[in-house]
C-alpha cells in the first residue's frame, strides 16, 4: 500500500500572520457558540418541551444552514470574504440577543431561525484559510484551526453551564458580547483575500441547494470520495454530539454545568492533540493511516459511552472521542480543499457544509426520538455503526 505523505513536507512552512486574526475570529465565534451548547436543551426542558421537540428546534437551525452555507460560499467568492464575515456574524449576534429574551418556545425558534439563515461563518473562515495557505501546508493549518476551535470549547461550555446557574439568559447575552468583539475584529483587522472576483453570480434554487454544484463535484473522483467520507463522518459524530446534552441529562443525571465540563474536557484534549501531536503523528503514520486510527478511536469511544453510567468514568472514553474528531476532521478538510482550485474553494466548502447541514438536520430529530422512546444507550450504538462504515470506505479508498 502506498503511504500517503504528500502533505508532510512542512519544514519550510512560514506562518502567515493573517492567520492570527482568522484564528482569533474563529475563537470568539466558537466561544460564543459553545457557551450556549449545554444551555439550549436545558432551556427547552424548562419551557416544557419534549426531547423530540428540542431535537426539531436544534435541527431547524441546521435546516436553514443547508441553504445559507452554499449561498455564503458563493457570495464570498463573488464579493469577498470580509463582507460575508461581517454579515454572518451580525446574524449570529441577533440570534444570541433573541435567545437572551426567550421566555417562550416561539422566541427560541425565531432566535435559531435568524442565526441559521445567515450565520455561516465557518464556511468563510475555511475559505479564507485556503486562500492564504499553500496546498501542501493545509493539513497543518486546518489542524491549528481545529485546535483553536477546541480551545474555545474548553472555556465556552463550562462558562455557559456556570452562567446558566444564575439564569438561562445570562450565557446568551454573554455570547452576544463575544460575537460583538468578533465583528470588531473583522471590521478593523481582517484584510480581504479575493482580488479577482467572478463577473457574474448565479443563485438559482437548484444551485442554492446546491444540486448543480453537487453533481459537478461528484463527477470528480477525488472530490466525490472526500465528500463521501466527510458525510459519513458527520453522520456518526453528530448523531451523538448534537444530542449529547440531552443524552447526558438522561443517562448520567447531570445538569447543564456538568455537561459543560464534559464538553470543555473534549476541547482541552483537542487542543493538545491538534497543536502538539497532529504533525508528529502525521510524519510517523501518513494521512491515510492516521485517519484510520482516528476512526478506531471513535468506535472505542462510542461503545464505551454506551456502557457508561457513572459521571466520572465518562471522561475516559471522551479522550478517544477527542482524538478521533481531532484528527479526522482536519485530514478530511485538507483532502477536500486540495481537490479544488482557489476560485472554487468557497463553493466546494459551501457544498460540503450543506451536506453537513443535512446530517445536522436528521441527527437531532432522530436522536431526540431515540431519547424520548428508547433506552439512552441506543444513541451511541447507532452512532458507532457509521464509524464502522467509515472505516470500511477509508480502507478501500487507501487501496485504490
Amino acid at each position: 500500500m502506498k503511504n500517503n505523505k504528500t502533505h508532510l513536507e512542512t519544514d519550510d512552512y512560514a506562518f502567515d500572520k493573517r492567520l492570527y486574526i482568522v484564528f482569533l475570529i474563529i475563537f470568539t465565534e466558537i466561544l460564543g457558540f459553545s457557551i450556549i451548547l449545554p444551555v439550549i436543551p436545558s432551556l427547552g426542558l424548562e419551557l416544557g418541551l419534549s426531547k423530540l421537540a428540542i431535537g426539531f428546534i436544534i435541527a431547524m437551525f441546521s435546516f436553514f444552514q443547508l441553504f445559507a452555507s452554499p449561498v455564503t460560499g458563493k457570495l464570498s467568492d463573488r464579493f469577498g470574504r470580509k463582507p460575508l464575515f461581517f454579515l454572518s456574524q451580525l446574524s449570529t449576534l441577533a440570534g444570541f440577543l433573541l435567545l437572551g429574551f426567550a421566555t417562550t418556545a416561539v422566541l427560541l425558534i425565531v432566535a435559531r431561525l435568524i442565526d441559521g439563515l445567515l450565520g455561516s461563518n465557518m464556511t468563510v473562515s475555511q475559505a479564507y484559510i485556503s486562500d492564504i495557505t499553500e496546498p501542501k501546508h493545509r493539513t497543518r493549518v486546518y489542524g491549528y484551526s481545529s485546535g483553536v476551535f477546541g480551545a474555545a470549547l474548553i472555556f465556552g461550555p463550562v462558562l455557559g453551564g456556570l452562567l446558566s446557574r444564575i439564569n438561562f439568559s445570562v450565557p446568551m447575552f454573554f455570547a452576544a458580547g463575544i460575537t460583538f468583539i468578533s465583528i470588531i475584529l473583522v471590521i478593523f483587522f481582517l484584510p480581504e483575500t479575493i482580488t479577482e472576483k467572478p463577473d457574474t453570480l448565479s443563485l438559482r434554487f437548484n444551485e442554492i441547494l446546491p444540486i448543480n454544484d453537487i453533481k459537478k463535484f461528484l463527477k470528480i473522483p477525488q472530490v466525490k470520495n472526500s465528500l463521501l467520507l466527510f458525510f459519513i463522518y458527520n453522520f456518526g459524530f453528530h448523531f451523538l454530539i448534537s444530542n449529547f446534552t440531552l443524552f447526558a441529562l438522561t443517562q448520567f443525571h447531570v445538569d447543564a454545568g456538568q455537561v459543560g465540563i464534559y464538553l470543555s474536557w473534549i476541547g482541552l484534549l483537542r487542543v493538545i492533540i491538534q497543536v502538539f501531536l497532529i504533525v508528529r503523528i502525521l510524519r510517523t503514520l501518513g494521512e491515510d493511516s492516521m485517519l484510520r486510527t482516528g476512526i478506531v478511536a471513535m468506535i472505542i469511544s462510542m461503545i464505551s459511552i454506551a456502557l457508561s453510567s457513572d459521571y466520572l468514568f465518562v471522561f475516559v472514553p471522551l479522550v478517544f472521542l477527542a482524538y478521533g474528531t481531532g484528527v479526522i476532521r482536519p485530514l478530511l478538510l485538507s483532502k477536500l480543499t486540495n481537490s479544488a482550485t482557489i476560485k472554487e474553494t468557497g463553493t466546494l466548502l459551501g457544498v460540503n457544509n450543506s451536506l453537513t447541514s443535512v446530517t445536522h438536520i436528521i441527527t437531532p430529530i432522530a436522536g431526540g426520538f431515540i431519547l424520548e422512546y428508547f433506552p439512552s444507550q441506543t444513541l451511541p450504538i447507532v452512532s458507532v455503526l457509521f464509524f464502522f462504515v467509515l472505516l470500511f470506505f477509508s480502507r478501500n479508498r487507501g487501496k485504490s
